[in-house]
């Protein structure tokens, strides 16, 4: 079969389409990466506390987890989450949107790897420092908004702008649940055209994502100003 040329008014004129498809690729990105962080913040303190068993636990689970394809995530939450949670009483997965079990696989891949970040991040500060709060009669939480979090964040901020893009690039897949994200609207438009149009249509996805990652970079080297002058800071002060 004869191709047709590169068609930019094809182009031009899915676009205002994808973007209708966006809110959904957003929804989905914003919430997996809050559920996501705060999961592996969680995660995290278990690894770093003083429970050997829970510790090991979740060192093994995470091995586990970061083996398994985002797409076989994807379906292990949507085909094996209503099996299992369906027998509680009081729980109707069956109402669930399917956005949800997206949201469910995608925060917990970046769970699993966040929380190494953040465990790395722990271990990379001075224990003196952490000493040195507990000593001032710092609680807990001060310890951790004040010295662990700021110190801490500068460190693996790169790794989090990473893992933040590996999510979004990772809604791409959702569209095998039958959710119509740009990726899922770009493929109804292809078969629209009788699959004519397949490079310019999976081309104006790549501009999309092209521009997400744009924007993440742009954020995150901003965040990495933020809080390389405060550190900058204290080690001048030393």
């Amino acid at each position: 079969m004869v191709k047709e040329s590169f068609d930019i008014s094809f182009i031009t004129s899915i676009i205002p389409k994808l973007i209708q498809a966006l809110p959904v690729t957003l929804r989905i990105t914003g919430f997996s990466i809050v559920f996501g962080w705060s999961v592996g913040l969680l995660l995290t303190f278990g690894k770093v506390g003083h429970h050997r068993v829970l510790s090991f636990i979740l060192d093994k689970l995470t091995v586990i987890l970061r083996g398994i394809p985002t797409v076989v995530l994807l379906y292990l939450a949507y085909f094996g989450l209503p099996a299992i949670l369906g027998i509680i009483p009081g729980i109707e997965v069956g109402k669930w949107s399917k956005e949800v079990f997206c949201v469910i696989a995608l925060a917990t891949e970046l769970a699993v790897s966040s929380s190494e970040m953040f465990r790395s991040a722990y271990n990379s500060l001075d224990a003196g420092q952490l000493e040195a709060a507990h000593s001032l009669g710092m609680t807990k939480a001060q310890r951790f908004f004040r010295v662990i979090a700021p110190q801490g964040l500068y460190v693996i901020l790169p790794n989090l702008g990473s893992a933040t893009l590996t999510v979004i690039q990772g809604t791409a897949l959702v569209y095998t649940l039958g959710i119509l994200d740009i990726m899922g609207r770009a493929r109804v438009l292809d078969t629209n055209a009788f699959g004519l149009k397949t490079f310019e249509a999976y081309f104006t996805v790549a501009l999309f994502y092209w521009f997400f990652s744009l924007v993440i970079t742009s954020i995150f080297h901003q965040l990495e100003r933020h809080f390389g002058r405060g550190i900058r800071s204290v080690g001048n002060a030393r």
